[in-house]
């Protein structure tokens, strides 16, 4: 049985993320070259690990602020991260996982 183009075209859920850390931004937590699972389904809250979108591409950074629809995000190394004191507050909807473990 052929499924309708509308139905085969539509995206499905993802359970999860899988990433790899780039870069010393969230040292000593994680590092560099690290593999990270993340569950968009989740519920972020201050001090989680979470993967969002910011500036065009995805990043790995810790949920330091929340204030209504907007968050903070900040790397755990303030030295080698380019954060949320670079380009500001990123949309809730832009946090797409939260990070296991750590």
């Amino acid at each position: 049985m052929k499924l309708p183009i509308s139905l085969r075209s539509q995206k499905k859920p993802k359970l999860l993320l899988v990433r790899r850390v780039v870069g010393d931004s969230m040292s000593p937590t994680l590092a560099a070259g690290q593999v990270v699972i993340a569950l968009p389904w989740l519920r972020s809250r201050v001090g989680d690990i979470v993967i969002a979108r910011a500036q065009g591409r995805e990043v790995i950074k810790r949920l330091v602020a929340i204030e209504g629809e907007y968050a903070t995000l900040h790397g755990d190394n303030p030295d080698a991260s380019t954060d949320s004191r670079h380009y500001g507050f990123v949309s809730r909807s832009d946090i797409i996982g939260r990070v296991l473990g750590r």
